[in-house]
């Protein structure tokens, strides 16, 4: 079964907030850091430009998510220089990432952060001088073993193709209006009071009235809710957190009644969202399951046509049973984002262009000039040199007043202008020249 990656889309405002960061709290410290990421349902989208993880301009410090928003847990591990980030062991930076996900399966505190199961690891390197930019994202997934592959179903409840293709993965069943209507109900007021940690996994119970009354559904211990009924229908869904399935929550319930969902921002007709690796493995390592309904929940809106599709999998059969040993070996992991043209490898972003506001001017009429923003970069070349110096030669320099002082320097000759030249690198105010003539 194939699975839409995620990809990266970056907001210009990270990369100034990471060198500010970088400049006046990190500074030689590499350690990493928590970074936000979110992702989102977008119909509209092509499928090649879906599941992507954005990083917002806040995404070092904020830790809200907005309605309408997924929650990705990430990290970013910013190095000091072009060499660290070049080399770097890339492939234990993924392990390590993927370890993080297989321990939390294993020990049960996914439970309290399923947003893990789509979290992210990003290596950086802030070239302050020239204002570029190097990042590789990752997305660890865990490989299933043996794989899971998807069931045969009745033809009956898939939906026709159209005019571009399959809408549907091979072998998915498609919401009837009645159960996706209510569905959506269901899933909207559950999550109104829940942990955005919470919101983009979850389990769905269906049931069908026998009358008209409350929707068939109890309300359990505030993980979950009964979703209110259109008038005249039967079908009523109950919404629960992923903790619940340990607790019975699917007791009773027939199995073609039985869901385990995840928010699907891919748009992909044939590829389910690159987080479903990480919740089959959870599946299986947790749960003991080998066969599954899985809904691909991709609708945003109760009165819009039906995306989310139900897709029925089961584990290919082993050869021979694996011990316990091997059961309990970290699976493979996989992960590591690919560029435009297809490979393997980080991105640059060049922001020198990008630093001054007549850049973004509706009003300036004339060609972009490099002189335009030269004043800009000098200045903030100042401020890193002093910083520079501060963090590798001297801690307790006093940069204000290295910055306030003002100098009146007497002779203009050759002399004169080299040491006016120097001086103007580490101080900000205007540097007065006396001709000796």
């Amino acid at each position: 079964m194939q699975y839409m990656p995620f990809a990266s889309d970056v907001e210009l405002p990270f990369y100034m907030a990471l060198a500010s960061i970088k400049i006046n709290h990190d500074k030689l410290d590499a350690s990493a850091r928590k970074l936000l990421g979110r992702y989102e349902i977008r119909p509209a989208d092509p499928s090649n430009a879906s599941c992507r993880v954005q990083i917002h301009g806040n995404a070092l410090t904020s830790d809200e998510t907005p309605p309408g928003y997924y929650r990705a847990e990430g990290i970013i591990k910013n190095v000091n220089t072009i060499e660290e980030y070049r080399g770097i062991d890339k492939a234990h930076m993924l392990h390590q990432a993927g370890r993080t996900i297989w321990d939390a399966i294993n020990d049960g505190s996914i439970y309290s952060c399923p947003s893990l199961l789509a979290s992210f690891v990003v290596l950086s390197f802030a070239d302050l001088k020239s204002h570029k930019f190097h990042s590789w994202f990752a997305f660890p997934a865990l490989h299933s073993t043996p794989p899971w592959v998807p069931e045969e179903t009745d033809n009956r409840d898939t939906v026709e193709p159209s005019q571009d293709g399959p809408r549907n993965p091979p072998l998915a069943r498609s919401l009837s209006h009645t159960e996706r209507s209510s569905l959506v109900d269901a899933v909207k007021t559950w999550s109104i009071d829940r942990d955005a940690r919470q919101r983009g996994f979850f389990l769905a119970r269906k049931s069908l009235d026998a009358g008209h009354g409350d929707g068939g559904g109890t309300r359990e211990a505030s993980t979950t809710a009964a979703a209110p009924q259109s008038s005249g229908s039967r079908v009523s869904w109950t919404i629960a957190e992923l903790s619940a399935y340990e607790d019975g929550f699917f007791n009773g319930a027939r199995t073609e009644d039985r869901y385990v969902c995840f928010a699907d921002p891919s748009n992909n007709a044939h590829a389910p969202g690159w987080m479903l690796r990480n919740l089959l493995v959870l599946m299986k390592r947790r749960w003991g399951l080998d066969r599954v309904q899985v809904l691909l929940y991709r609708d945003a809106q109760s009165y819009r046509d039906s995306r989310s599709v139900v897709l029925r999998l089961r584990t290919k059969p082993e050869d021979s049973i694996p011990s316990q040993e091997e059961q309990d070996q970290m699976p493979k992991v996989t992960g590591w984002e690919r560029n435009p043209a297809g490979k393997l490898t980080g991105r640059t972003v060049n922001l020198a262009d990008y630093l001054d506001p007549k850049r973004y001017s509706h009003l300036n009429k004339r060609p972009f000039c490099i002189t335009d923003h030269a004043p800009r970069l000098a200045d903030q070349s100042v401020n890193l040199n002093l910083k520079l110096m501060k963090w590798r030669i001297a801690p307790n320099l006093d940069l204000d007043k290295i910055k306030d002082t003002k100098c009146l320097l007497l002779g203009a000759g050759t002399l004169g202008s080299y040491v006016a030249r120097n001086l103007m690198a580490c101080i900000q105010q205007m540097t007065d020249l006396a001709p000796s003539n």
